[in-house]
């Protein structure tokens, strides 16, 4: 078939057809396997793969937007693929000379990079590398030593592994502390800032400290969660008023508009920093994750945390799960926490995630009928879903229609719903628009502005003047003094007071009674209700689902067909990748 014929299918974009029809143009390549080969090489990145794996490719299962299976595509064999590819022009072969610059490049084992991301993994993978040194090349000195007993009297048990990671942030340039909710993770982050600043030599300045994550929201999050824990561990005064600033990652490198891709600082203008901490990892994708790690001057320490078993990044790459699971030198700088010591519903969530994680769907099912907190949902595949939500969403949603903007977010974090498709009759655009009429009917919103008392929304661009980011999360409500004119008010920097924009100032955004799983990363809810589609699908994993269970606190509702779940189960996602390869 033909990247047109595709691109009718809606298996390839227009930007995969011209750019892999322009590049043969222009390299004069008349095999329709390599325009193919490049078309798709280009939806791989789109799709989160840093290439394209031919063997997958010849192989694949097409479906549509609803799943629903296209059993019409017919595409060459990989050997046909790769032999195509390799007298190309377009591309540079595994043994190639450097310096050719040639726009693809096919690896041993039928991997086909786009060259931007070919050259964004082999950097990362040897700037990586080059942190992994021995654990213990920074010696523990006397004031640390008691710090770290002080911070973790106890060695046994889990309690051992926040101390290994706690040592290892300490005494080398690399570490990676992985774990689900409530293992620690950030409890254990704070006991690394207070070791790193209560064992600094007197008389010298405090160490500098770098506190990052993807998101403005993920980023104020973090803040709130050190200073609260730092405020109660410290030993010193000048620790606990440590001015922590987390900020996102984007603004830590010095975003420049006029060169969105290109930051401030690099490997030739390095951070400051002495410690930088990447919170959230698993949700940084591999050209950010590559310039940020270049940023960081190689004698400072750099500590990833998150959980390996969430969903990756939406763009491409999944690089927390592959450096957890290299081999050779980098598995001595990776800790993992297992143990949950929170969880506001005594443990089913936890029950359910970890049945969900290890794709034991029997067990989950089983969690579903042992906890009052868990809720399944039957729906047939052409139930309305809004009829069996009506009274969920129209209850938990009231409390954003009154009191302070303060209380209304607080609502808004109470509840949420999320969906698995952005499309379709269940896809999280559905399910606003159904959402937003119902509580229009119920008279809950007044009048046909876009702009609504009680409309809530999430940011989807950065605005550095706004100081607005991807994945904030706003309420419209009336300005303070003046009941008469709304305003979008978010929270403000310090958690407990919120600030407010004109609705024409803001940035990028949609409406966020519902939202995508990938967009809820990164955020807690008291309870959350989890919509899957009417069929199974390739974007409907035990990732995802993992992701959507782990964000609630206290109740889970899932909506949804038990062969379907069982399915997303099952599904594992798979990103095409060579970082780990090159890892070892």
């Amino acid at each position: 078939m033909t990247p047109r014929e595709l691109l009718g299918r809606g298996i390839l974009s227009a930007l995969d057809v011209e750019l892999a029809e322009t590049l043969a143009e222009l390299a004069e390549e008349s095999d329709p396997a390599v325009v193919l080969a490049c078309a798709f090489a280009s939806r791989a990145v789109s799709d989160g793969h840093s290439c394209l794996d031919l063997g997958e490719l010849a192989g694949r299962a097409f479906v549509d937007a609803e799943g629903r299976p296209d059993d019409g595509i017919t595409l060459p064999a990989a050997a046909t693929f790769a032999e195509s590819l390799a007298k190309s022009p377009l591309v540079d072969g595994a043994g190639a000379r450097q310096g050719e610059e040639r726009p693809f490049v096919l690896e041993a084992g039928g991997k086909l990079y786009l060259r931007r991301y070919y050259e964004y993994e082999a950097r990362l993978a040897r700037a990586l590398r080059g942190r992994a040194r021995p654990p213990g090349e920074l010696v523990l000195t006397e004031r640390l030593r008691a710090a770290l007993e002080r911070l973790f009297p106890k060695v046994d048990g889990h309690d051992e592994r926040q101390r290994r990671a706690a040592e290892l942030a300490i005494q080398s340039r690399l570490a990676v502390v992985s774990g689900g909710p409530g293992t620690g993770k950030t409890y254990t982050v704070a006991k690394i800032l207070i070791l790193l600043l209560e064992g600094a030599d007197p008389g010298r300045a405090l160490p500098e400290v770098a506190l990052l994550a993807p998101t403005g929201k993920a980023a104020q999050r973090l803040g709130d969660s050190i200073r609260a824990h730092v405020a109660t561990l410290a030993a010193s005064d000048q620790v606990r008023v440590f001015p922590f600033a987390p900020m996102t990652i984007h603004r830590a490198l010095g975003f420049q508009p006029a060169t969105p891709t290109r930051f401030k600082h690099g490997e030739s203008a390095p951070l400051r920093a002495d410690l930088v901490v990447v919170d959230e990892a698993s949700m940084v994708d591999l050209a950010l994750m590559t310039k940020l790690v270049e940023a960081v001057r190689p004698d400072a320490r750099l500590v990833f945390v998150g959980d390996k078993d969430q969903l990756a990044s939406v763009e491409a790459g999944a690089i927390l799960s592959e450096v957890c699971a290299a081999s050779g030198p980098i598995a001595e700088h990776v800790v993992e926490l297992s143990h949950p010591h929170r969880f506001e519903d005594g443990g089913g969530i936890a029950e359910l995630s970890h049945a969900v994680n290890q794709g034991d769907a029997s067990r989950a099912f089983d969690c579903f009928a042992r906890h009052p907190n868990l809720r399944f949902e039957p729906l047939e595949e052409g139930e309305d879903v809004l009829e069996r939500l009506r009274s969920d969403a129209v209850g938990r949603f009231s409390g954003l229609f009154a009191g302070a903007p303060l209380e209304r977010l607080a609502a808004l974090d109470g509840f949420r719903v999320l969906g698995c498709h952005l499309e379709g009759r269940r896809g999280v655009k559905t399910l606003n628009a159904r959402i937003e009429g119902e509580l229009r009917a119920r008279g809950r919103i007044e009048g046909r502005t876009a702009f609504y008392d009680g409309r809530p929304v999430i940011v989807t661009a950065n605005d550095y003047q706004a100081e607005l980011f991807n994945g904030d999360v706003g309420v419209v409500a009336p300005r303070p003094g003046d009941a008469a004119s709304l305003g979008v008010h978010f929270r403000a920097r310090d958690g407990v007071t919120t600030r407010a924009l004109s609705p024409a100032r803001l940035p990028e955004h949609e409406t966020a009674f519902a939202l995508s799983v990938h967009k809820a990363q990164g955020s807690e809810f008291a309870q959350i209700a989890l919509v899957l589609p009417s069929r199974p699908s390739p974007i409907l994993t035990r990732e995802l689902i993992y992701t959507a269970v782990t964000r609630a606190r206290r109740v889970v509702t899932l909506f949804g067909s038990k062969s379907v779940l069982e399915a997303a189960i099952e599904r594992r996602v798979e990103r095409s990748s060579g970082l780990r390869d090159r890892l070892a």
